[in-house]
């Protein structure tokens, strides 16, 4: 799996997401930082072996707030991903707790090691 290092979209900054990959026998999981942005402002598409994904955080969120001083600045986030033949597009499930992006990318049945049980002659 790769990565690209950055999306920029016009007239703005966008956040490459710190990620944690881990993989076990069945399935891939990537765990995305995302602070500020909420389930229904992500966006995941996975297409031709690429999994795209967005975020962004409610830019009137500090307007509703009478601020007078920020060290803090919340952005919008974009990372892509290149996925090998062995992502099954149908099993592909996403959670967003805390701030923290969860996505399970389960592996395609037929490519899973298979394990060979051997028989004694009698």
């Amino acid at each position: 799996m790769t990565t690209d290092v950055q999306k920029i979209k016009q007239d703005e900054q966008v956040i490459v997401p710190p990620v944690d990959i881990y993989e076990s026998e069945n399935e891939y999981v990537i765990k995305a930082d995302m602070p500020g942005v909420r389930k229904e402002n992500i966006s995941i598409t996975f297409d031709n072996n690429e999994l795209n994904i967005d975020g962004s955080v409610d830019s009137d969120e500090n307007s509703k707030r009478n601020l007078k001083f920020r060290e803090f600045t919340l952005h919008n986030f974009s990372r892509s991903f290149k996925v090998g033949n062995d992502i099954d597009p149908n099993r592909i499930s996403a959670n967003m707790n805390n701030g923290v992006l969860t996505l399970a990318m389960a592996k395609k049945e037929e490519l899973k090691p298979k394990k060979i049980e051997i028989t004694a002659a009698n």
